[in-house]
């Protein structure tokens, strides 16, 4: 009779609301389910039991309710053949449905909410180990400036203590002299000097370094300020793109600077720029050109006049660089192609009793034929102490100090060998220095460890010939004096961001710059200059014929190599939108400006 009764006995699942089961369960909690859909909800939610979740459930704790007759199939319940009592199922379904997808959503909310804090936390974990490291490499300075001074004068002083009587006589006699004919600073042992010197030639020192990092603090924030700026909507891209087009293209003015018995050719041209520890400063603006003549040019773009001209070079003048420091006296440095570098005092005021004074000028290479191939008056300089980087056709990075009215060379780092520089440019924070090599490669040298941070490599192995960074520290542009494109690359990350490949009215690209804002980037080659935008790269909002082919009698030569290129102005969102470029060419007399009245 039980054997009857139980085969006709049908059974509701407590999870899932239907009927009938076939493999019908008893929790210890007394609720029957599917062992199949219990055991699916187990391995969710950890062994949890769903109906009491205080206590853990397995498969051991539970009773099988099976029927003594299993050949019988349990009849279906009534209420699960009507139309409306199905319309009424999948409505519960889909509520459930709707639920499960509402707690799915809080979750995710709660996930990002919680990843959005630990990115937050490393953020900052990873900037307390950048200052600690800092702090680490500058107490390692300072223990290594220690030792090189204060561990030598104790050495000396416990030879002298362990030297009695008549040595010690015999020392002070010895030391005599050099107190009267040598500076304090020679002092030192003679045998110890040249080692010290040389030790001191792999490496930037200290209060040079302590200076370079202060003015580094200064130029990050504003940099991070020009990084703000240079977010903008689609309107405003619209607004500064037309904007840019009708400054620029409202016409070109030549200006002659040198003389017009010189040969012909521009083969540098550099923006002055005001120091970051000058508050304001004038208003007037500067550019600084160097070319065939062996001289280098100052020219005042505001008021259209020549503030000096610098001779003294013993061939072409080749790279050129300008810091206003004072409001009266900016400073000069020149590159030639006899090898020597040269720091410049020029007065800024006309007709005062200053002169243009000659600072110091190097040699680099010791006259091995070493070249300059960038000259970079650092942003820290002032008029009583000025850092002067360059970088040498033998692939090595000198570091030069004007201080107490003597010029010398203070740091030499050099590449591995066989590597040869045809390129430098510096990094607007003053701490990073890159430069390009005649096969194609990119090191960028952190000034502060004084060591390759990173190599790219790119342009097919041709030799790169211009480098600029963009005034938000972000996009370092290379080109090649090959046919490879200008390459773009993410200095973050340290790879390549973009690739431009040039049109083909434009030529060879010899010179790019960033605008002051870093929003928009310049290329010139033989034939034109062309401005495209950051990030849009191959979007061109300004074409600037600038060259054209030189005719003499019934000869035809090409077109003139661009010498260089600059931006001028504060920016679009500043000084009512004044944009300016210039640009010099190898072969003609002229610097061309657009945008200037």
């Amino acid at each position: 009779m039980a054997s009857n009764s139980n085969a006709s006995q049908t059974f509701t699942c407590a999870l899932t609301g239907l009927t009938p089961l076939t493999d019908a369960v008893v929790t210890p909690s007394g609720y029957i389910c599917s062992r199949k859909l219990l055991l699916t909800k187990l391995s969710e939610n950890g062994g949890m039991d769903p109906f009491d979740t205080s206590r853990t459930l397995d498969e051991s704790t539970l009773v099988d309710l099976t029927s003594s007759n299993s050949a019988v199939a349990p009849p279906r319940p009534p209420t699960a053949t009507s139309l409306p009592s199905l319309l009424t199922q999948i409505s519960t379904e889909f509520d459930t449905v709707l639920l499960e997808l509402y707690d799915t959503r809080k979750s995710l909310e709660e996930t990002r909410r919680e990843l959005s804090s630990a990115l937050y936390q490393n953020d900052a974990a990873v900037r307390v180990v950048a200052r600690l490291v800092r702090e680490r490499d500058e107490a390692r300075g300072a223990l290594e400036e220690f030792l090189a001074k204060g561990g030598v004068a104790a050495s000396a002083a416990a030879s002298a203590a362990t030297d009695g009587g008549e040595g010690a006589k015999r020392s002070e006699k010895r030391a005599a002299p050099v107190e009267e004919d040598a500076p304090p600073s020679s002092k030192k042992p003679r045998s110890n000097n040249d080692a010290a010197v040389a030790e001191d030639l792999s490496k930037i020192p200290q209060d040079t370094l302590n200076t370079m990092t202060s003015t580094w603090e200064i130029l990050s924030k504003n940099r991070r300020t020009i990084a703000k700026k240079s977010k903008r909507s689609k309107e405003q891209i619209a607004k500064q793109d037309k904007l840019l087009a009708e400054k620029l293209n409202g016409g070109e003015k030549k200006v002659n600077l040198g003389k017009s018995t010189a040969k012909a050719g521009v083969l540098c041209v550099a923006k002055i720029s005001t120091s970051c520890h000058l508050n304001g400063g004038g208003g007037d603006e500067y550019i600084v050109s160097g070319g065939h003549d062996k001289q280098a040019i100052v020219y005042n773009v505001t008021s259209g006049q020549i503030v000096a001209t610098l001779s003294g070079a013993g061939g072409d003048v080749t790279a050129v660089s300008g810091m206003v420091v004072t409001d009266k006296v900016m400073l000069i440095g020149t590159g030639s192609s006899d090898g020597l570098v040269r720091l410049y005092s020029v007065p800024i005021a006309s007709g005062g009793d200053d002169e243009v004074q000659l600072l110091g000028s190097e040699q680099l290479g010791k006259g091995e034929g070493v070249v300059p191939v960038s000259v970079v008056v650092h942003f820290s300089s002032t008029a009583e102490s000025a850092t002067v980087i360059v970088g040498g056709s033998d692939g090595s990075v000198n570091v030069f100090k004007f201080s107490e009215s003597r010029f010398k060379l203070i740091t030499y780092l050099k590449s591995e060998d066989g590597i040869n520089f045809s390129s430098g440019c510096i990094h607007p924070d003053g701490l990073i220095y890159a430069a390009g090599t005649t096969t194609g490669k990119l090191l960028i040298y952190d000034l502060k460890t004084q060591a390759v941070a990173g190599t790219l490599e790119g342009h097919d192995g041709s030799p790169i010939n211009c480098i600029s960074v963009s005034e938000n520290g972000y996009h370092v542009a290379t080109s090649s004096s090959g046919d490879s494109p200008i390459h773009i690359w993410d200095l973050r990350k340290l790879k390549l961001s973009a690739i431009i490949t040039p049109p083909s009215d434009v030529g060879t690209v010899t010179s790019l710059a960033f605008d002051p804002m870093g929003l928009y980037l310049a290329y010139s080659g033989e034939e034109s200059t062309k401005v495209c935008v950051v990030k849009d790269w191959d979007r061109v909002v300004s074409s600037l014929s600038k060259t054209k082919t030189v005719t003499t009698g019934n000869n035809s030569q090409a077109a003139p190599t661009c010498g260089g290129v600059v931006w001028g102005g504060k920016g679009l969102e500043e000084d009512g939108g004044k944009v300016w470029i210039a640009a010099g060419c190898d072969g003609e007399k002229p610097i061309r400006f657009w945008g200037v009245e």
